[in-house]
């Protein structure tokens, strides 16, 4: 599919959700027996991290149910030479540095290579071992990750990011009309602003903050609340507009800052998360030790898939 006729979809979709209920499969965790590389002049692969589980699926996407982060992937026989052309989901190129250790670069759609991608890293994962490579690590900007496949979920080993309470901005009230009432700061000046509303507070009704938000912080903007609900413990929304992500669907590194955050909030290690994006996500994490396990389900849309670079 053409960036253009994404585009089409995704405007179209935004009034009705039913070009997206396409058939959906579970990328399966164990690996197939053959050993195959993809050839980079191959199509590639249309993967979804932080897909909703069948009990959340099953409610649609406007109810609660979630279609995921969307990754356009390449596995490649070595390094890339060049970026890849620009697309409207972000693309991602995977290559071996071992037998165990996989390396991936990653561009958003505004065609600005991102430093940490979460659903990138998990959608390459998933990739290799369904290609049936062994894989324990993931290495992306020089940082690398822990990697291992459970049941139905895939998990990235994140170093801990630590998170220090500040006063809520007095500029808040520019880009959400209700404000929040607790506030943290994680990471430098261009890290993150992580907001929290009071439990039940429902996140969807905030506006996506303007580009002018670049004026006033360099972070992104998490937005999180406490939610009553037998499938999870927190919501969240993630927006970086300033960095070209007005707001994305499924945000992994939000995840694990936000595992820090509710720790320091008495919740427990172990948290499952709602990600009220237009689309949705369904992110997991738990603490162990120095590393922030970050996990979720790994999803292809039968019948996607792209022409190489």
């Amino acid at each position: 599919m053409s960036c253009s006729a994404s585009k089409k979809l995704l405007e179209f979709s935004n009034g009705s959700s039913q070009l997206l209920c396409t058939t959906v499969r579970q990328l399966d965790v164990a690996p197939k027996k053959e050993k195959a590389l993809i050839d980079p002049q191959t199509p590639s692969l249309v993967l979804y991290a932080f897909a909703g589980g069948d009990e959340v699926r099953g409610r649609g996407l406007r109810e609660g149910g979630a279609r995921g982060n969307p990754c356009q992937l390449s596995l490649l026989t070595a390094a890339p030479t060049e970026a890849p052309i620009p697309d409207c989901d972000t693309r991602c190129l995977s290559w071996r540095l071992d037998d165990d250790v996989c390396a991936l670069r990653c561009w958003s759609p505004a065609d600005r290579e991102i430093q940490l991608c979460g659903h990138g890293m998990l959608c390459s994962g998933a990739a290799w071992l369904r290609e049936g490579q062994t894989l324990s690590q993931l290495e992306m900007n020089g940082l690398r990750t822990a990697f291992h496949a459970d049941e139905d979920k895939y998990w990235i080993g994140l170093p801990s990011i630590s998170c220090a309470a500040c006063r809520v901005p007095h500029w808040i009230g520019e880009f959400f009309s209700v404000p929040p009432w607790r506030a943290a700061e994680a990471g430098d000046d261009d890290g993150y602003l992580i907001l929290e509303w009071p439990e039940g507070f429902d996140l969807r009704s905030l506006s996506v903050p303007r580009y002018a938000l670049h004026r006033r912080t360099r972070r992104a903007l998490i937005v999180t609340a406490r939610v009553s609900d037998p499938h999870f413990d927190i919501q969240l929304r993630y927006f970086a507009p300033q960095h070209g992500v007005p707001e994305d669907t499924a945000t992994g590194s939000a995840m694990r800052v936000l595992a820090t955050y509710w720790r320091n909030r008495d919740l427990s290690d172990q948290l499952r998360a709602q990600q009220c994006s237009h689309y949705g996500g369904e992110l997991h994490s738990r603490i162990r030790g120095d590393l922030t396990w970050v996990g979720g389900r790994v999803t292809e849309h039968a019948g996607e898939s792209r022409s190489g670079q």
